[in-house]
């Protein structure tokens, strides 16, 4: 809606235009706000801040102005003013506590990162190996490693006995541990 059409609409009937203004950019500034306050509003607190745009809109845009164009823009503007504003009294009165550098510390020694990507790197290096052994070599090791499982459910898993699996166990951490040398780790 351009600003001269508001204007003519506003002088037929104020409460017809401020209704087709209303239907016109709800969607717009719905946007606007939803966008800003979905972080830290209520779906009310939001539908009240839409609200108050419309109703800052109504009182504030003067209609005796020579302007051309879109009002969108003006429209766009109270929209965002008015969801930062409330977005701003919302996260003022949240329950977050500051951290402190002695805090940060304390969180920082609790969790070694390094220490922790080292056995990430260690275990997908061990990972590798493993999926180089083949089948059902590979499988028996995870079976049996990982998931602790017993040497008979495992041969029902591999369609093996329970002795074959028991051999090719023993046998597949005997290769597992010369893969594993060559890569210089030794377990």
């Amino acid at each position: 809606m351009t600003h001269e059409e508001f204007r003519n609409k506003i002088k037929v009937s104020p409460r017809q235009a401020h209704m087709e203004l209303f239907k016109t950019y709800f969607n717009y500034v719905y946007t606007i706000v939803f966008n800003r306050l979905r972080s830290c509003s209520s779906h009310e607190d939001i539908e009240d801040c839409v609200c108050d745009v419309f109703a800052d809109v109504y009182i504030y845009y003067d209609t005796q102005k020579e302007l051309s164009g879109d009002i969108s823009g003006f429209i766009g503007t109270v929209a965002r003013r008015k969801s930062a504003d409330l977005y701003r009294k919302n996260m003022s009165r949240s329950d977050t506590v500051p951290i402190d550098d002695k805090t940060a510390e304390q969180i920082a020694d609790e969790c070694d990162i390094e220490k922790e990507n080292d056995n990430n790197e260690l275990r997908r290096i061990i990972l590798k190996a493993i999926s180089e052994l083949g089948e059902p070599d590979s499988t028996i090791i995870i079976q049996k490693y990982y998931y602790g499982r017993s040497a008979v459910e495992i041969a029902k898993i591999v369609s093996l006995s329970p002795e074959n699996v028991r051999v090719r166990s023993s046998r597949a951490v005997f290769k597992l541990k010369k893969i594993l040398k060559k890569n210089d780790i030794f377990l």
